[in-house]
């Protein structure tokens, strides 16, 4: 399930260019306030499959209606939206409890950000060769241990990015679904992609602006629209919406 919020601030603010690090605390702590139990499992548990964990939310950038740049981020903002979305019905539930009972509003970016309206989103009627576009840009890495100790970012002009982001969501399923997926075909591609280099949580991530289309079992297409593409999701990497 996905929501859509409008923030308003009270007066102009400064949007830091990593602001995710704020949005992905202020979504655990506006969990916390209303489920702390639940929080607390997402966070330190999430889903797991084949000792790989999954927190299996996932959210847009962040789009102000007027902005300035400045070297610190986008200043002189005053209304944003944003989405959030979740296969779990559990998570977006307690979500909404959380800003209800913070009385519509959060505490990020230094100051009180009021969230004036916030409404489900229906899921699109999908199909085989939909197109899709990020709303937050799309991360995709590989181990190798010979070459780095870290995980390698790859670019979409690589077969391994695709691949990477189709056994990504297929075990994201099987975390989620506790069970092996033996669903049918299952494809997608990639094109026009932009770079963006995002600072979350003192870390550099290498990620991708772009458009794609997937084919095959409906259930895992689903998914990706609910839970997000390539890795990082909770941290606001890899959400789609249908668009060309």
């Amino acid at each position: 399930m996905r929501l859509r919020l409008l923030f308003e601030a009270h007066q102009p603010i400064t949007i830091p260019w990593d602001y995710r690090t704020d949005l992905t605390k202020a979504v655990y702590m506006t969990l916390n306030i209303a489920d702390p139990d639940y929080a607390t499992k997402l966070h330190n548990q999430g889903f797991s499959w084949e000792n790989r964990i999954y927190r299996l939310f996932v959210y847009s950038d962040l789009t102000p209606v007027h902005w300035s740049l400045s070297s610190h981020g986008l200043t002189d903002v005053r209304w944003m939206t944003w989405q959030i979305s979740s296969p779990d019905r559990q998570f977006t539930d307690t979500f909404i409890k959380g800003i209800e009972r913070q009385a519509g509003e959060l505490h990020i970016f230094g100051t009180l950000i009021e969230v004036v309206d916030m409404v489900r989103i229906d899921p699109p009627q999908l199909g085989n060769g939909l197109v899709f576009r990020t709303v937050s840009p799309i991360a995709a890495s590989m181990g190798d241990p010979s070459r780095s100790r870290h995980p390698i970012y790859l670019r979409p002009d690589q077969p391994e990015f695709v691949e990477a982001l189709r056994r990504n969501l297929i075990t994201k399923w099987q975390a989620f679904h506790r069970r092996e997926w033996n669903g049918g075909e299952f494809d997608l591609r990639v094109w026009n992609p932009k770079p963006k280099l995002v600072r979350v949580f003192d870390t550099n991530v290498r990620a991708w602006h772009l458009h794609l289309q997937m084919w095959g079992d409906e259930g895992l297409i689903r998914f990706a629209y609910d839970a997000g593409l390539g890795i990082k999701n909770s941290q606001g990497f890899g959400m789609i919406e249908p668009g060309g």
